[in-house]
């Protein structure tokens, strides 16, 4: 979509995360990489910020997949089940248009099966 994926590191579990996107998902008809508080990212409100998923992915049926990655550290802390739920929340009332997905500890397969 983009010549250079938005503040994405060269190294490091999200770019790992960007490359299984790009490179084992079949059904994809574009991705981006959702940079935090540009004015045409995608969030979703929490009860105290924006909530930014990392990647924003289209499938070939028309649905939205939003993919946000924590690694082990991050995983559990009261900031990321509020953004957890919010996204499963999200999904709920999309009337299946919508598709969210929340990865931990390099586990892409989640993302696979979210994709379905």
């Amino acid at each position: 979509f983009f010549p250079a994926i938005g503040n994405l590191k060269n190294e490091g579990e999200e770019l790992q995360c960007a490359e299984f996107i790009a490179n084992q998902l079949d059904n994809v008809e574009w991705w981006v990489r959702n940079v935090e508080r540009k004015p045409t990212s995608f969030w979703l409100q929490t009860s105290s910020d924006r909530f930014y998923p990392d990647f924003i992915v289209r499938l070939t049926s028309g649905v939205t997949l939003a993919v946000e990655y924590k690694g082990a550290h991050l995983a559990d802390t009261a900031d990321s089940r509020e953004k957890k739920m919010i996204g499963e929340l999200w999904e709920r009332r999309s009337n299946g248009k919508c598709k969210f997905v929340w990865v931990e500890n390099k586990n892409w397969q989640a993302i696979k099966a979210a994709a379905q």
